[in-house]
């Protein structure tokens, strides 16, 4: 994990400063929240979509059945997994810099 970190660390600034040309500083804590919440929300689908895969896949080995279709759907929900966490470590940091510049 620490040979990748400062690139993640790069990959959030780059998706905070696309959000913040999209959109506007939040309006309130509230508003922050709940964008956070859609994040962390989003997350947690494409990490239940990870661990469907792999079970099945842990079937399908078991039975000596091909795979390849779950695994493949598993690497493609990790990379979303993976995309959402940096979204929303961005919107953590948008809304640490509302808290930052009230």
């Amino acid at each position: 994990m620490n040979a990748v970190q400062n690139q993640v660390r790069e990959l959030v600034a780059v998706e905070l400063e696309s959000a913040n040309r999209q959109f506007p500083q939040f309006h309130s804590p509230h508003e922050g929240w709940a964008v956070i919440m859609e994040e962390l929300e989003e997350a947690e689908e494409a990490l239940r979509m990870m661990r469907l895969d792999t079970e099945i896949m842990w079937r399908n080995i078991r039975d000596n059945i091909e795979c390849k279709v779950q695994a493949n759907s598993a690497y493609e929900q990790s990379i979303k997994a993976a995309c959402e966490v940096i979204q929303f470590a961005a919107m953590t940091q948008k809304y640490l810099n509302m808290e930052a510049n009230p």
